[in-house]
Parts: C-alpha cells; structure tokens; sequence
C-alpha cells in the first residue's frame, strides 16, 4: 500500500528560513528520517558528512538563482525544493541502516528456509512496496513535499496536493533508474510529481522551465 510518512516534515514558523540553514536543516530531516522508522521499521541515518556537501551544493544553487524568486516565487520554491532533492539523492545524504531481517532492502537476495528445511532466496520488495523497495528515495521525496508544502503556505498563501504520479510505482522505477546517469533529472521527477510540467531535457536550467517568464541574461546548470 502506498503511504507518505506520517508529518513528513516538521511545523516551525518560517520554514523557510529555517530550511536555509545547516543545524536546522538537518533537524527537520532527522524527525522525517525517525518517522520514516517509525511507520516503516526501516531505520534511516544521516551521514554527516555527505549531507553538508549536498546543503552547501543546494545554497549555492539558490543564491544563483535568486533573482528567479522575484518573477515567480511559485515556481522558485518547486524548484528550489527540486534541487535539495537532487544534492541530497546524489550526495548519498542518508542511507539504509539496521537489522538486515527487519530490514529486506539490505539483504534483498539473504536465503531463508521453507517448510521443508530448504534454503530458498528471499525476494527483494517489490516496486509497489515503495517504502522498502527504494527507502532512501521514498523518504527524501516525501521530505521535500513536506517543506515544499509548508513553504508554499508561508511564503506564496499557497496549498497544493501532489499529482497521481506520485502514486504510480512505474513512475518511481523510472526515477530511480534514470538518476543514476543524470541526477538532474531529480529535479523533473519532482515536477512531475508535483503536477508540474518537467523540463526533461535541461531540469538543472531555471530560464528552460516551463514556468519561467522570459530567459534569464545568463544560464546556469545548478
């Protein structure tokens, strides 16, 4: 069954601002990892190191592109929040950790016996178990849908649902599968997700998305 988890993102005033900063940051991603735990029995961790990498990567991107905020702040936070989601999937932010028999994905292939004494190989989860099939991505996404959402309703007096591709496990296959060569590409399975139309082709590119205005004086990929 496909089920965000429970409060994925947590509810301090200007979250905004609070995301923008590291100590913060990394808070309201631990609460989603341990409530990821919680619902799931799936025990995610921060790795210290990689996740500063991938906040800096992201600041660094935002102040780029800040100027894009004022000509559409909607489409700014969709992308903003598509970027983290990004550097924290290629950075390898978190990851999986914990008792391999509660916890299939680390062991997709450990043996097992049958009723007769056999050892037989457990099958990995399934594409529409995505909470055990891809942990660390199921959570990252849910993460920033979380802030994306709060961040909307303070910043823009915005309030969205996502799309029913996020509910579409051949969806998240292609995501996972296509990451690996391009991780921008995060960036437009989030717009997808979102209900907004991807820009497949350069999703690293502010002035390509289909949101932006007019194109900006000088291009980036973040």
């Amino acid at each position: 069954m496909f089920q965000a988890p429970r409060n994925s993102h947590v509810q301090p005033p200007h979250a905004w601002e609070h995301v923008q900063k590291l100590t913060l940051c990394r808070q309201l991603l631990q609460q989603c990892c341990d409530e990821y735990g919680a619902r799931h029995g799936i025990r995610i961790e921060i790795d210290s190191r990689q996740f500063t990498a991938a906040f800096f990567a992201w600041i660094d991107a935002l102040a780029y592109n800040d100027d894009y905020r004022q000509r559409n702040p909607r489409d700014f936070f969709q992308f903003a929040y598509g970027v983290l989601l990004r550097d924290l999937l290629h950075e390898k932010a978190v990851r999986v950790v914990g008792n391999p028999v509660e916890n299939p994905v680390e062991n997709p292939v450990e043996s097992r016996l049958d009723t007769a004494g056999e050892h037989i190989a457990a099958q990995p989860p399934s594409p529409d178990d995505l909470a055990h099939w891809w942990p660390v991505g199921y959570m990252l996404t849910y993460f920033c849908i979380g802030m994306l959402k709060r961040t909307l309703r303070e910043e823009c007096e915005l309030s969205l649902e996502p799309s029913d591709a996020l509910s579409q496990p051949a969806v998240w296959q292609s995501f996972r599968e296509n990451i690996v060569e391009e991780p921008a590409l995060a960036i437009a399975y989030f717009d997808k997700f979102m209900g907004i139309e991807p820009n497949w082709r350069e999703p690293g590119f502010v002035a390509n998305r289909p949101g932006s205005a007019r194109p900006l004086k000088s291009v980036r990929s973040v």
